[in-house]
């Protein structure tokens, strides 16, 4: 069971599960419960909310596994979609519960620059900071939990570059210096990352804003001494 798990697609697993099959469903979760769960315990701050809500949102997948389109994107997009939804949901419904006391202030995440990138529209699309409607702020965190999460998966060799550029601003050559790694190691380890990190959010609605998403290019990495 577990090369099947390896070998079939996201696609096919759906369509068994719409059928009833509980090994396909099994492997679909094995396969993304963990991103499912890291990007909603990022954005609700609370791992027993997390559980709970990947536990609905698999739920919701085993109901309406039959919905899915595979031409209308990834089968993790989509659960992300749901997950995302029942998030906010339950965000939404905590609100509106009295408070006794004031929640903890202050989070390093928030700080963390990675953050700060994705918040200023590095990875969502320019103008974010300016924009402070609801809707926005909610798509902004729920990208930083799914961003961070996809990052904290993939190898050191691969997420340090990012981190590096990202936390720091440094440029290929700063990133090649820090790591005392080889120039093109840095440039062929960050599209690797970069590619990775596609794979993941291409089917998540409003992630991918930024074009070295989209298309592959480091060059918004380094300031300019990206791949030629």
């Amino acid at each position: 069971m577990t090369g099947e798990r390896l070998s079939v697609d996201d696609a096919a697993l759906a369509a068994r599960v719409a059928g009833g099959d509980e090994a396909a469903f099994g492997a679909v979760y094995d396969r993304h419960a963990d991103i499912l769960f890291g990007a909603v315990a990022r954005f609700t701050r609370d791992r027993q909310a997390a559980e709970e809500v990947v536990q609905d949102a698999f739920l919701a997948f085993w109901r309406q596994a039959h919905t899915y389109e595979p031409a209308a994107g990834t089968l993790v997009g989509w659960l992300l979609r749901i997950a995302r939804n029942k998030a906010i949901d339950r965000t939404r419904a905590a609100a509106r519960r009295p408070r006794l006391v004031d929640p903890a202030g202050g989070d390093e995440d928030v700080t963390d620059a990675l953050e700060r990138a994705l918040s200023t529209g590095r990875l969502v699309g320019g103008g974010a900071d300016r924009d402070t409607a609801p809707d926005v702020v909610v798509t902004r965190e729920w990208t930083r939990a799914v961003v961070r999460t996809a990052l904290s998966a993939m190898p050191e060799v691969e997420r340090r570059p990012l981190e590096l550029a990202y936390d720091e601003g440094l440029t290929q050559m700063e990133v090649a210096e820090r790591l005392g790694w080889p120039l093109g190691t840095v440039k062929t380890r960050t599209r690797r990352g970069l590619a990775v990190l596609r794979g993941v959010l291409e089917g998540v609605p409003d992630l991918l804003g930024e074009p070295a998403l989209r298309g592959g290019s480091t060059a918004a990495f380094g300031g300019g001494d990206g791949p030629r």
